[in-house]
C-alpha cells in the first residue's frame, strides 16, 4: 500500500512545476527528485501516520504546529521531520502526545522509531547530501502561515527559532523544536527499538507528571539523542505492555553489546522515580557527553543512574543534588564481562544525598565475585564536592586518616584498589546548569566569585586535563590562560 500511495502520488504531481510555492497538490517535488510533505492540522494529511507510510526515502515532512495524539512509528531511512518554519524563522509547536484512547491507543508511546538510518526527528542535520555527491548547509525557506509563500530569504539552522514549550500548566519550559509526552504509568514518550536516527532538541515530558521518558532497546540500535530535556516525568518502572515488558524510566536502555545509544547535551532533571532509578542500563553500552543529570529524586532506587553489567561511558558530565537510595551511580556488576567498565571522565558530582546520607554520594558497586580484582570502574578529572556534606578526600599524608575515611564512604566497590584514576580528580565544580557558566563567561576556575591567582594556580594545573574550557574553544590552550588574565580582578555576578 505504502508503493502504491507513494506511485500514485508521483504521477499526481508530475506535471507541476518543481519548487512552487503552495503545496497544492501536496506533496511539493522538489530539485533533488525528494518530496516535501506539509502534514497536520489544516493541511490535506491531519493523520501523520497515513503519510509515514507514504513516503520515500530522503523525503521530509513538515508537521505544521499542534497537539498531535498519535502512536507514531518510523522505520523510513534518511527522511526528515521537523517542525513548519513561520515568516518570523521560527519553529512553531509541534507536540505529540501518547494516545490512551482511540484506534493506536495500546501503544504505549507517542513516538517510535524502528530502524530510520540516517532520519532525523526535530532539528534538522547541519549539513544535505545532494545525489551529485556535494555537501551543503542545511537552510530552510520560512513561509507564510496561511498561503505558504516564501517570506524573506533562505534561513540557516542554526538561526531559525526554537518554540517554547511548558512543562505545566501556566508555566514556562525549555525550548526545543519539538515536544514528547506520556500520559500513563506504563506509557513512554519515545521508543526505540533498534533505531540508527537522531532526535534532536526535544522537549520529552509526561500530562501531569505520569509516564516514562525514553526507552532504548533492539539489537544493533545507534540512536543519538542531541539537545534534548527530559523534565517532570515519574516513573514507577512499570512494565511496558508493548515492548517486551520491559521497565518504564525516565531513560531505560536494555539491550545487548550492540544497543549503543548515544546522548550529547541532553539535561535530565527535576524527575521522579522508583524501583529502575532515573536513568537505567541493562546489558548495553551507552555514551554520554555534556550531559547534565540534576534535581532527580530517585530514593526508592538504589541510584540514580543505574546499571545491570554493560559499560557506559560519560565525558564532562555533571551529576548534581540527586537523591537515591545506595549510590548516585549504582552498578550491579555481577554478570558482566571483565572488560566491562563505566568510566567518567571530567564529570562532576556536586552536593548528591543517598539514604544513609553517609555512603555511596558518588557511586557504590556490588560485584562480589570480583572482590579484590581490577576495578572496573574510572573516575579520571572529575570533580566531587559536598556529595553526602563530604569533599572530595585527595590524602597526601598516610597518616591523614579522615581524607582516607572519606574516599571509603564516597566511592564504594569491592575491587582493589576501589576505582581506576586517570587524569588526577579534585573538588573543583560548580552548581548544576551553571557549571561553566562562569568559566566560560569570566575565567572563575574555582568557583569563589572573585578572579584571582587561585585560578591561574587552578588553571595551570588543569591545562591539558581537558576539563574546563574557558573561551569554549574545544580544547584546553594558551587562549584559556588569557581568557584568566584578561578578566584578572574582576568579582563575577
Amino acid at each position: 500500500m505504502r508503493f502504491a500511495l507513494s506511485t500514485a502520488t508521483t504521477l499526481a504531481v508530475a506535471s507541476v512545476a518543481l519548487g512552487q510555492e503552495f503545496p497544492d497538490p501536496n506533496p511539493v517535488p522538489q530539485a533533488d527528485g525528494t518530496f516535501l510533505w506539509y502534514v497536520g492540522n489544516n493541511t490535506q494529511y491531519p493523520v501523520i501516520q497515513d503519510v509515514l507510510e507514504a513516503v520515500a526515502d530522503g523525503d521530509e515532512v513538515v508537521v505544521r504546529g499542534g497537539l498531535y495524539v498519535e502512536s507514531l512509528h518510523i522505520d523510513n531511512n534518511e527522511l526528515t521531520i521537523r517542525p513548519f518554519v513561520n515568516s518570523d524563522a521560527a519553529f512553531e509547536a509541534v507536540m505529540f502526545l501518547d494516545p490512551t484512547e482511540g484506534f493506536n491507543n495500546d501503544n504505549g508511546w507517542a513516538m517510535k522509531m524502528e530502524g530510520g538510518r540516517g532520519t532525523y526527528v526535530g532539528r534538522p542535520r547541519q549539513f544535505t547530501e545532494l545525489s551529485n555527491g556535494l555537501d551543503v548547509e542545511t537552510k530552510i525557506q520560512p513561509r507564510d502561515d496561511f498561503d505558504y509563500s516564501a517570506s524573506g530569504d533562505l534561513v540557516e539552522v542554526p538561526m531559525i527559532t526554537k518554540a517554547d514549550f511548558g512543562v505545566g500548566e501556566g508555566e514556562a519550559g525549555p525550548s526545543a523544536a519539538m515536544r514528547f509526552q506520556s500520559r500513563t504509568l506504563d506509557d513512554v514518550a519515545i521508543v526505540s527499538d533498534s533505531g540508527l536516527g537522531t532526535f534532536n532538541s526535544a522537549l520529552i515530558t509526561s500530562m501531569q507528571g505520569s509516564g516514562g521518558g525514553i526507552m532504548v532497546t533492539g539489537s544493533d540500535n545507534q540512536t543519538s539523542f542531541v539537545d534534548c530535556t527530559l523534565t517532570n516525568l515519574y516513573a514507577t518502572g512499570n512494565a511496558h505492555d508493548q515492548v517486551d515488558g520491559l521497565p518504564v524510566c525516565v531513560v531505560g536502555i536494555i539491550g545487548d553489546a550492540s544497543t549503543r545509544p548515544t546522548f550529547h547535551n541532553c539535561d535530565v532533571y527535576d524527575n521522579d522515580s522508583a524501583q529502575y532509578g532515573t536513568v537505567y542500563q541493562e546489558n548495553a553500552d551507552s555514551t554520554w557527553t555534556f550531559c547534565e543529570i540534576y534535581n532527580n529524586d530517585s530514593r526508592a532506587a538504589d541510584g540514580t543512574i543505574m546499571a545491570a553489567a554493560g559499560r557506559a561511558t560519560f565525558t564532562d558530565c555533571i551529576i548534581a543534588d540527586n537523591q537515591s537510595g545506595r549510590g548516585t551511580f549504582y552498578w550491579d556488576a555481577e554478570g558482566s564481562l571483565a572488560t566491562d567498565e563505566f568510566r567518567f571522565l571530567n564529570s562532576c558530582f556536586i552536593k548528591n544525598q543517598t539514604i544513609t546520607n553517609l555512603y555511596g554520594g558518588v557511586a557504590w558497586v556490588d560485584h562480589s565475585s570480583a572482590a579484590g580484582g581490577q576495578p572496573q570502574v574510572m573516575f579520571s578529572g572529575c570533580g566531587f564536592v559536598q556529595n553526602n556534606d563530604l569533599d572530595f578526600p585527595n590524602p597526601t599524608d598516610p597518616e591523614d586518616s579522615e581524607l582516607e575515611t572519606q574516599a571509603d564512604y564516597a566511592i564504594d566497590t569491592p575491587y582493589f584498589p576501589e576505582y581506576r584514576i586517570g587524569t588526577d580528580n579534585s573538588n573543583i565544580c560548580g552548581e548544576p546548569g551553571q557549571v561553566l557558566a562562569n568559566v566560560e563567561a569570566t575565567g572563575d576556575i574555582n568557583n569563589d566569585g572573585a578572579i584571582d591567582s587561585a585560578d591561574v594556580d587552578s588553571l595551570l594545573e588543569m591545562l591539558g586535563s581537558c576539563r574546563i574550557d574557558v573561551n569554549a574553544s574545544g580544547d584546553i590552550e594558551f587562549g584559556d590562560l588569557v581568557e584568566v588574565l584578561s578578566n584578572f580582578g574582576s568579582t563575577c555576578n
